[in-house]
Order: structure tokens, then C-alpha cells, then sequence
């Protein structure tokens, strides 16, 4: 009887006690207000978005404010001017950024894998289409390409693709065309550009309205070698790294909103809410069938995102020998000056 009382009463302090020590485990920011780039007319920096608007940065004490920049290098190169504080962008972009003398990190991952397809109106022809990659590169000799912005990751993957046929990038003319729905638009409505390569979803777009097809899709493994081996650096999350460094309590804190906020939009239970959420940010316009196209299409990308923010510095090292030799690098550097030592 003797025992059981004193279990009992171990039992209750420890059911008194494990609230608190779950509370003191949790990361605390200091009320800090963190810039983070979203971006417009898709999924974008989903981590962050369900983060802000589920108030999973609240909960860390700390607030999420979304800023629309829509391409990786802008988005760079406004994180280097202090405009934002967290960045979406590849990890190439990034080492470029470092070894030109900006002061980056990569803090962590948002997406495995390369995200970008190669798509082109329904009336321009491809004799090589049937031979596959990298014989249909062949076909865009003297094309209008689109892309979300000049120097952009696009650029760069088209650039390594027409190398791998023998083609050089001033064999294509490039066109700055935004984002996927302006982008769909100055190919399928203006007829600006011939082809773009682009994020979903304007390869969803494509499929829905026929219009426009993919040549070459990245998000599954085609194209130049070096996408799937930068597996797990896809596109990085990235903020200065005097920043990271001065404010490790937020840093935590930010990793752990955008853990949370993932799990949450990874529950089935979710979803019609996540549709909800997205509604406003992703409009079709027109399109008939928009509705079922938006829920397809955001259903697919939510398992593209990292559920643990967890970066591959084997991905992080394919990038930047990617970089070398596509010239986009001006010289190696090692991957711990371009990843944070406290980076997952």
C-alpha cells in the first residue's frame, strides 16, 4: 500500500511537471517581426505561408510577415538589401551570391527537388520530341524562352540543357515573364515567348487546358544530371548569416513554426482549410475548371515540400560543381561557407 501511495503521488508530480518541461523545450523568439519571400500565383514558401496564417509563429513568439517576390534572385538579392530576412531560392543561386562576397547562409530546405519544367505552346513544332532529352533540345534553336527573370535558376537549367545538345544559350532569346500565370499568358495568349521554363503551376496549366505542353520535366528526374543530384538542396531557405548568428533564439523558433506548420498541411484532416488559405493567392481567372485544378494541383505539391527543414550538404556540393562548371561560379567554395552550422 506504502508503494502504491508514492507511485501514485510520483505519478501526479510528474504529470504536473511534464507541461513545463515540454514548455521550456519549446523554441522562444523575443517578439522579433521576420521578412520572409513569398511568392505569388503558387504554393510559394508554403512553410511560412501556413506558418503565418495558422499562427504556428505566433506560438514561437514571433511574427511572419510575407513578402511577394517573385523569382530566387530577386529574392537574393533583396535579402542582401535587408529588405526581407529569410529568402526562397536555389542553392547555386546562393554559393554565387557568397563567393561574389555577400554575407548568405542556407538556414534550411523547402523543396527536395528542382521544381522547374520546360514548357512550350501547342503549335510550335518538335521533330526530336520522340528521341526525348537531350536530342529535343535541338528544337528550340531560335526560340523565345521565358523565364521568371534574367540570371534566374531558370536560365541556368536551361543554359546546362542546351549545353548537353551541343547548343549554346545564345542560341535561344530570353524573355523576363514573371510568374506562372503571366508567364502562361505571354506564351499562350500574347505569344511573347515560344516556351518558358517555369514552377508549377504553370505545368499544371498546361495540362489542364491544352495549350501548352512540357518538354522536359525536372520535377521527376528529366533533364541535365545534375538536378537530380542536387536531391535534397532543391531550393534552400537563406538569410545573412550575421543574421542567423546574432539571433539563434529566432532561428529556432523559425524552425520550429515551419516544422509545424508543415505537419499541419500535411494532414488529410486539412486540406479543404489549406484550399481555403490558398484561394486568394492562387487565381486561374477564367479558366473553366479553375477550382478542381487549384485542389489537384496543391494536393501534388505538399508532399514536394521537406517535412524537417533538413539540408543535404551532398545536394548543396552537386550545386556548386554545377555552378563551376556552368561558369555561374567564378571558383569553388566549400559547402560549410554556404550552409549554417546550425542548419538541420
Amino acid at each position: 500500500m506504502v508503494f502504491q501511495h508514492a507511485f501514485r503521488a510520483g505519478a501526479g508530480l510528474a504529470a504536473l511537471f511534464i507541461p513545463a518541461m515540454a514548455l521550456a523545450q519549446t523554441p522562444r523568439a523575443n517578439g522579433e517581426t521576420l521578412n520572409i519571400q513569398h511568392y505569388a500565383g503558387t504554393t510559394g514558401n508554403m512553410h511560412a505561408f501556413i506558418a503565418a496564417k495558422k499562427g504556428f509563429c505566433d506560438k514561437y513568439n514571433f511574427k511572419c510577415e510575407l513578402k511577394i517576390v517573385n523569382s530566387g534572385l530577386l529574392g537574393i538579392q533583396t535579402l542582401v538589401g535587408k529588405t526581407i530576412d529569410i529568402a526562397q531560392a536555389g542553392a547555386e543561386q546562393t554559393a554565387a551570391t557568397i563567393v561574389a562576397g555577400a554575407n548568405l547562409t542556407i538556414v534550411g530546405l523547402s523543396l527536395t527537388n528542382n521544381v522547374l519544367a520546360l514548357s512550350a505552346r501547342s503549335d510550335i513544332k518538335f521533330p526530336n520530341k520522340e528521341k526525348g532529352y537531350p536530342a529535343v533540345m535541338a528544337d528550340f534553336k531560335g526560340l523565345k524562352i521565358g523565364v521568371p527573370a534574367r540570371g534566374a535558376a531558370a536560365e541556368i537549367f536551361m543554359n546546362a540543357m542546351l549545353g548537353e545538345a551541343g547548343l549554346k544559350a545564345s542560341d535561344v532569346t530570353y524573355v523576363a515573364v514573371g510568374g506562372p500565370q503571366t508567364a502562361y499568358t505571354s506564351m499562350v495568349v500574347g505569344k511573347q515567348v515560344d516556351a518558358v521554363v517555369m514552377f508549377d503551376p504553370l505545368k499544371a496549366l498546361c495540362g489542364h487546358t491544352k495549350a501548352c505542353s512540357v518538354i522536359v520535366d525536372m520535377t521527376i528526374g528529366e533533364g541535365p544530371k545534375v538536378s537530380r543530384d542536387m536531391e535534397g538542396a532543391g531550393v534552400v531557405l537563406i538569410a545573412r548569416r550575421d543574421f542567423a548568428d546574432g539571433n539563434l533564439a529566432l532561428m529556432a523558433a523559425f524552425n520550429g513554426a515551419m516544422t509545424d506548420a508543415i505537419t499541419w498541411a500535411r494532414d488529410p484532416a486539412n486540406f479543404d482549410e489549406l484550399i481555403t488559405l490558398y484561394t486568394p493567392n492562387i487565381n486561374f481567372g477564367d479558366i473553366p475548371g479553375g477550382d478542381e485544378l487549384r485542389r489537384t494541383w496543391v494536393k501534388s505539391a505538399i508532399a514536394l515540400y521537406s517535412p524537417d527543414l533538413k539540408v543535404s550538404r551532398k545536394g548543396v556540393k552537386a550545386a556548386i560543381d554545377f555552378g563551376v562548371t556552368a561558369k555561374t561560379l567564378e571558383k569553388d567554395v566549400a559547402v560549410d561557407k554556404v550552409v549554417w552550422d546550425k542548419a538541420p
